[in-house]
């Protein structure tokens, strides 16, 4: 059976937020084999707190949520159905408290990534180790750490696969600074 592991990433002043990110992980039908959190407390950045947390673990797969995201109960034994076909897995997602008309729409082509972030959070992935090993800074146009990651393991020939499936809450609850109304 494949381990996998559940990489969650929170901020010091978001307890309920994280209290309800764990609950729909002990709500999955397909439980993890792992569960690294990583509260930020010291100010590591997003990047090292990543890294931080992906060394805690010894899984062949890690799937990522933040705090202000959810996981549908079937989300994890979605993914995994997927791994044989592929190295990185990304699931479908509903918005909540956020107009969809202020994102970027779903593409089909992964290397549509190559000129947009359109996958909306690490909470829809699951990432072989082996292909997602550590976190990278932003670089050139890629302005964003996920977005910058995502075409990080492009370059490697990551091979990646869509569900097809909403699997995820992607939730704007405030405080991350990534969009207001």
């Amino acid at each position: 059976m494949t381990r996998i592991a559940a990489v969650v990433v929170s901020l010091p002043e978001r307890h309920e937020l994280l209290k309800e990110a764990l609950d729909s992980i002990h709500a999955q039908t397909r439980q993890p084999d792992d569960i690294v959190i990583g509260v930020d407390s010291r100010h590591y950045g997003e990047v090292e707190n990543m890294n931080r947390l992906l060394r805690a673990t010894d899984c062949e797969w890690v799937a990522f949520l933040h705090d202000d995201d959810l996981w549908l109960p079937h989300h994890l034994a979605t993914m995994e159905k997927h791994f044989f076909y592929a190295d990185v897995v990304v699931s479908r997602f509903d918005l909540v408290n956020r107009p969809w008309s202020t994102i970027e729409p779903w593409h089909e082509n992964f290397d549509d990534l190559r000129v947009t972030n359109w996958i909306g959070s690490p909470s829809m992935v699951a990432a072989r180790r082996t292909v997602w090993d550590h976190w990278c800074e932003p670089y050139d146009k890629f302005r964003w750490v996920d977005w910058a990651n995502y075409n990080r393991m492009l370059d490697a020939g990551a091979r990646f696969i869509d569900t097809g499936i909403v699997t995820t809450q992607y939730r704007f609850m405030g405080g991350n600074g990534s969009w207001s109304p």
